[in-house]
């Protein structure tokens, strides 16, 4: 019986972060981060590609996310790098953060069903964990006029009118599904070079 609960406990600090498995969740939560704030300022010039950066970098990040948590192998990662992706992409948005944690929360719990061995669970997280990529847009329903008038200080008034006429109420809906798709799309390019390059040189 003190075997089993030795060996029941030596599972359960398994499955704890460690302080490398937090350095190396924190240095791939960056690389994430930049990766993504280059897409998004790199395309938000044009205001319907700044409506699609949720599909863009769905596809484009998936690969560092599924990196990430496939080495760390642990609870927690999905759920940092979801809680930096809201400090940086959702302050002063309430709705927006709470729903990055949500999104992220999600990742981890659909990775915990996995009992962190199963590879499809690693990958059916990434298009729930893309959700985080929609949540910014929440203030176009709940603080539209506050999102606009960012818009038109940070470019310009006419980018602002093309940005509210290129989203009209129900936007944001159509932005979440987009973020899911770009996060299906993403994990099936992340799954083949993840196996013909990561598994072979035997970083995870």
């Amino acid at each position: 019986m003190a075997k089993r609960e030795v060996t029941n406990s030596n599972q359960q600090n398994d499955r704890r972060m460690k302080t490398k498995d937090l350095i190396y969740a924190g240095a791939f939560g960056a690389i994430y981060l930049v990766v993504m704030l280059v897409i998004v300022m790199g395309t938000s010039g044009i205001a319907i590609m700044y409506l699609l950066a949720p599909l863009t970098v769905g596809i484009v990040c998936a690969t560092i996310y599924e990196l990430c948590v496939l080495k760390v192998k642990k609870f927690g990662p999905a759920l940092i790098l979801g809680v930096l992706f809201s400090l940086v992409s959702c302050m002063g948005n309430i709705p927006g953060m709470i729903g990055c944690f949500i999104a992220a929360l999600l990742a981890e719990l659909i990775i915990k069903a996995g009992g962190y061995s199963s590879r499809k669970s690693y990958l059916a997280s990434y298009p729930i964990f893309n959700l985080t990529m929609a949540m910014p847009y929440t203030m176009l329903g709940f603080q539209r006029e506050t999102f606009i008038r960012r818009a038109a200080d940070w470019y310009s008034q006419g980018y602002a009118d093309a940005l509210d006429a290129a989203a009209p109420s129900w936007i944001w809906y159509g932005i979440a599904v987009e973020a899911v798709i770009g996060g299906i799309i993403g994990v099936l390019l992340a799954s083949k070079l993840i196996k013909k390059h990561f598994d072979k040189a035997g970083i995870i």
